[in-house]
């Protein structure tokens, strides 16, 4: 019981801590806009910039109403559903922000931060298997000492401790 606790525990501080580190910025968001119209990529990367800087604010609520104003303008923008979820993550959502991170890789963002915090979302979840998986999947995008610690918090301490070990050695 008290080793269940103590995981959860870490994995949200790790979440937390990849939400205020990995934090895209609203230059990358500019970048990934989709077919909306002009006007409606315009209010996008406003409500978008918005959510960015409640997320800064550690405001989940802001953050929340910004980015999902975002996604409603753009739906077919990764990144501003790499937003939204780093916005439910805020907020302990990770449900939805397991939804809305998944959405992002199905429109084609395979960054390594996104798949970072859906591997930590899925291991928050119960999923830690399907976490690992994914992080295997994407170990040549992902830097050695994110993809060491969120396998260490999915469950693979020892694989975990192999990477960043090597991680230091270079």
């Amino acid at each position: 019981m008290k080793r269940k606790a103590l995981m959860n525990i870490a994995a949200s501080s790790m979440i937390m801590a990849v939400t205020m580190v990995g934090c895209s910025g609203s230059q990358s968001l500019k970048m990934h806009a989709g077919v909306a119209s002009p006007k409606a990529q315009k209010n996008a990367m406003a409500f978008a910039d918005r959510a960015e800087k409640a997320i800064g604010k550690h405001d989940a609520d802001s953050a929340i109403g910004a980015a999902e104003a975002a996604v409603a303008a753009d739906p077919s923008n990764a990144a501003y559903r790499v937003l939204l979820g780093r916005a439910y993550m805020l907020d302990g959502r990770f449900a939805s922000a397991e939804t809305a991170l998944e959405d992002a890789v199905t429109l084609g963002d395979s960054s390594s931060q996104t798949v970072v915090n859906l591997a930590l979302t899925k291991t928050v979840l119960g999923k830690a298997a399907v976490a690992r998986t994914l992080l295997s999947d994407h170990a040549d995008i992902i830097p050695a000492s994110d993809y060491g610690l969120a396998m260490a918090l999915a469950g693979d301490a020892q694989e975990g401790v192999r990477v960043l070990s090597q991680a230091a050695r270079e």
